[in-house]
């Protein structure tokens, strides 16, 4: 793709407005266009990231035998007067249809996705599933901050699993929890960690917050040399010693990216949802429940990754992977040049941006640092005179200081390729 028919605009200069680096990144870069208050358009480049998270995720969760769905953002409010949340939540936001029917604009999907399986269960043999979908929520937030960090509408994903047993689900609860720390990782984040959290709203008692530790987080954390880890909610802040070895604790601020619950029987018998033992007796499943803030989650990334020129992303989430710049936009054989590059990668699958515009080199630059592919290739008069093309990085997972610089224009296809697999660490 050309730079000029990106249908973004990038700004210059400080953003009013925008309270933290990731949020003023995410609106200078134009990943982001606030279409309301609390809520966002993602951009071309926006939507780019976020896709590329949800890949991820839905290859983690295909891992540990997830099927994905996709379920209703809007319900019949019968569903949550079954549980009793249809008078309990305060952030639930609730509309008559003009047959009378109440409705709910989902916030979170446990009654949803308990009506459906319950639907489809009637045995014990087709017990562990798990289930999740990536969807639109939308809740009724009275405050909303730092951009995408707090919005009253984003992405999630939210997965619910099924099981006979309490041991059968805390099985699967390790496997989901391992399965969260190898998608944040390649998703590009670094400093994060679980910790024990309260269940709030959600029902059951067994959680965890998955929390990137940042002093842009709102969340309050305490931590301990001897691994314990919780959230404010868990910890005495009267007395803020550890419980499991009595030092004083460390106190920290998290931005929460994904939690884990075991949700028990809560919604399975509200909602009489029932299957057929082995003994032919009437039993009830126990539910464990999985979610990640999918547009957090870039948001996170903006936060502990971007500098003071743009987001620096890794491979798997940045929106072009390939950003090719032809430097003296007047001269004939450089345009030329980076065209082709541009095309033999595009013909080749690799996601390539190309600029040739005829403007300065440092508005070029500055572009780039905002767009932030991984690999830059410059293309100029001394380069072709010396039959290479020079390689700049931008990534925040892997270190550079070994890749080549530049590299030959006979085999730049293959070489750009070898690049792009080693900084996806495949």
């Amino acid at each position: 793709m050309k730079i000029e028919n990106l249908c973004v605009r990038r700004l210059i200069g400080d953003v009013s407005g925008a309270t933290t680096r990731g949020h003023k990144i995410a609106i200078k870069g134009g990943y982001v266009y606030q279409t309301f208050q609390g809520g966002y358009t993602l951009t071309p480049l926006g939507w780019s990231v976020v896709r590329k998270i949800e890949n991820i995720i839905r290859d983690e969760m295909n891992a540990i035998d997830g099927q994905e769905v996709l379920l209703p953002v809007v319900c019949g409010a019968d569903l949550w007067r079954e549980t009793g949340r249809y008078d309990s939540m305060d952030n639930i936001a609730k509309f008559t249809g003009r047959s009378g029917a109440d409705y709910v604009i989902c916030p979170t999907h446990e009654e949803v996705i308990t009506d459906y399986a319950r639907s489809v269960l009637v045995s014990y043999r087709q017990l562990p599933f798990m289930l999740y979908q990536i969807q639109t929520k939308f809740r009724d937030e009275l405050r909303v901050r730092a951009g995408l960090l707090r919005t009253r509408e984003f992405i999630m994903k939210d997965a619910y699993s099924f099981h006979e047993t309490q041991e059968d689900l805390d099985k699967y609860y390790k496997r989901c929890f391992d399965a969260y720390y190898r998608l944040f990782k390649r998703c590009g984040l670094k400093n994060f960690t679980d910790v024990l959290a309260s269940s709030g709203d959600m029902g059951g008692k067994y959680t965890h917050e998955f929390q990137l530790i940042h002093e842009m987080g709102e969340d309050t954390l305490y931590i301990c040399d001897c691994g314990f880890r919780a959230n404010k909610e868990v910890v005495d802040e009267t007395n803020p010693v550890c419980p499991h070895c009595g030092k004083e604790l460390q106190k920290v601020r998290g931005i929460e990216i994904g939690q884990v619950f075991q949700l028990g029987k809560f919604y399975t018998e509200s909602m009489h949802m029932t299957y057929t033992d082995a003994d032919g007796n009437e039993k009830t499943p126990i539910m464990g429940c999985y979610g990640i803030g999918v547009t957090r989650v870039m948001a996170a990334i903006l936060e502990e990754s971007s500098d003071d020129n743009g987001p620096v992303w890794n491979m798997e989430t940045a929106p072009f992977a390939v950003h090719i710049i032809g430097l003296n936009g007047k001269n004939t054989p450089v345009l030329e040049l980076a065209q082709k590059i541009h095309d033999d990668l595009t013909a080749n699958g690799i996601d390539c941006l190309l600029d040739n515009r005829d403007i300065r080199a440092g508005e070029k630059f500055a572009d780039a640092d905002l767009i932030a592919a991984p690999i830059r290739l410059i293309i100029s008069e001394n380069n072709i005179a010396n039959n290479v093309i020079e390689v700049k990085y931008r990534v925040n997972d892997i270190d550079t200081s070994h890749m080549p610089n530049e590299i030959g224009m006979s085999d730049f296809v293959t070489r750009i390729q070898d690049i792009i697999r080693i900084l996806a660490h495949k």
